[in-house]
């Protein structure tokens, strides 16, 4: 319930997982630590936009908490791709219902 309200595109909402998230520290964490530390107290809903909403918020914040990989991150929103891409690789590889395929 948590990750659905935190996703959720009401006024309200967005400013309480915007708080939620500032208060995160990801410091010289790697992307994908800071994933799992952003994602521990909480599940991700089932609907993408809100996923896309939470995305955002983390990859700016990571963004802001890692001046020192500008290097590597041109923006916020290449942070945003890349943990977006990890996310959903993650799911598809822990879904039963994907199916894949094995040379052998």
């Amino acid at each position: 319930m948590i990750g659905e309200i935190l996703g959720d595109e009401s006024e309200n909402c967005k400013k309480i997982m915007s708080d939620y998230v500032d208060q995160l520290d990801f410091h010289d964490m790697a992307i994908v630590t800071a994933l799992r530390t952003f994602l521990a107290g909480y599940r991700l809903p089932g609907e993408a936009q809100k996923i896309d909403r939470l995305m955002l918020k983390f990859a700016q914040r990571y963004y802001e908490n890692n001046p020192e990989l500008a290097e590597i991150f041109a923006s916020a929103d290449t942070c945003y791709v890349l943990a977006y891409s990890i996310i959903m690789l993650t799911t598809d590889l822990h879904n039963d219902q994907v199916m894949w395929l094995v040379e052998g």
